[in-house]
């Protein structure tokens, strides 16, 4: 393959209006925005691993999913987005109480106080135990993360204070998200649907509604009727499509195997194909030393992860039943387009950088430098058209 054929540069910058709606997490770094590129390489996969999975924004824009033929497994060594995920799976009612509440800067405080005095004991506990799960933390964590401006929300030894100066919460720039309309479970007007008709439990007529009373899990003394035109107690549920979201998200969730560790837990031998042929995997690891980017941005953070899973990558490139989407900024792993990789290079939106003062930010920089690599076994350009045409 001629070297210049293997690029592809699409860099025009999304607007935010794609799969990135559907996730309930404000996540940093989040591919969701352009999901439906990795679904198109990666194809009907029989089973889809996400090594480094944060929002889960890929996996919940899978077109066609049916949980009769496909397998997912998805895994974060951040203890607060595995138990987030489980959470939304098991009591999606209990995090999503959590997560109907005001934006509030004394809250905000509080809540990652709490988030992060309990951080290093729940990834024990979800490590130990495959059934534990803390809906109050993941609710916590889904509110505290839809309303903080940046990174910094999981940060060891960083825990706010009221002392004079300024710090956490306090530090410039802290303070909850006041831009627009809101993000993640506080943007206005923007609770996501998964898919249209849906199916399963989501089919017509067997989702619960809130008319003329309610039924089964809406009936009256469960989930409020705020239709009755009589007002309601102040403990009561305000958001009731937060609910409705999240019962669609633990459907979804069902069936995906969620693992808390290092990427190699999901990555190491050879057993990845044995649950579904292809195997597909989307890596969207840190960025790398390459990045030139802060070096706590993340709250489990490498710069060297990237290029040992590009290294993985190359070992199994060369399979057939392997279909690899690799993440990252073009310069950290271009040297694969001498090996039958290929290249979608796109421009994120670029977040926070837009009201950066002054001189061009760093983060407006690299916003231009996002790139997607796709292994030799993707399917081609012309293919990825036909998975999304219908044809």
């Amino acid at each position: 393959m001629d070297f210049k054929d293997a690029e592809h540069d699409d860099r025009k910058e999304h607007d935010g209006t794609g799969p990135q709606s559907s996730v309930p997490v404000a996540y940093f770094g989040g591919k969701g925005l352009v999901a439906d590129i990795v679904w198109a390489a990666l194809g009907d996969v029989g089973h889809y691993v996400e090594a480094f999975c944060g929002s889960c924004a890929v996996l919940l824009s899978r077109p066609d999913w049916d949980p009769a033929r496909h397998v997912e497994t998805v895994n974060d060594s951040d203890g607060q987005i595995c138990n987030a995920w489980r959470s939304l799976q098991t009591d999606p009612d209990a995090v999503a109480k959590r997560c109907d509440w005001p934006v509030n800067h004394a809250d905000l405080m509080c809540r990652k106080r709490v988030l992060n005095e309990q951080n290093g004991a729940l990834l024990e506990k979800l490590c130990a135990d495959d059934s534990y799960f803390d809906a109050k933390l993941a609710g916590y964590y889904i509110w505290a993360a839809s309303c903080w401006i940046g990174h910094g929300l999981i940060c060891p030894g960083a825990i706010p204070h009221l002392g004079t100066g300024g710090v956490g919460v306090h530090a410039k720039g802290k303070i909850p998200h006041l831009a627009d309309g809101g993000k993640g479970v506080h943007a206005k007007g923007k609770i996501p649907h998964l898919a249209d008709g849906g199916k399963g439990v989501h089919a017509k007529g067997k989702i619960p509604h809130l008319a003329d009373g309610g039924k089964g899990v809406h009936a009256k003394g469960q989930i409020p009727n705020l239709g009755n035109g009589g007002g309601k107690d102040v403990r009561e549920p305000y958001t009731l499509n937060i609910y409705t979201w999240f019962r669609r998200l633990s459907e979804r969730l069902r069936y995906v195997r969620v693992v808390c560790g290092d990427w190699s837990r999901v990555c190491g031998g050879n057993w990845q194909t044995r649950p579904g042929r292809p195997c597909g995997i989307f890596f969207d690891p840190p960025y790398s030393d390459v990045a030139d980017r802060d070096k706590a941005l993340y709250a489990v953070d490498s710069q060297t992860v990237a290029h040992d899973v590009r290294e993985w990558c190359r070992t199994r490139a060369a399979d057939p039943d392997y279909r690899i989407v690799l993440a990252g900024y073009y310069e950290e792993h271009e040297s694969l387009l001498r090996e039958g990789w290929t290249v979608y290079r796109w421009s994120a939106v670029g977040g926070y950088s837009h009201i950066a003062g002054g001189a061009e930010s760093r983060g407006q920089r690299n916003r231009h430098r996002e790139a997607l690599f796709f292994s030799p076994h993707c399917r081609k350009p012309a293919d990825r058209m036909s998975l999304f045409d219908g044809q």
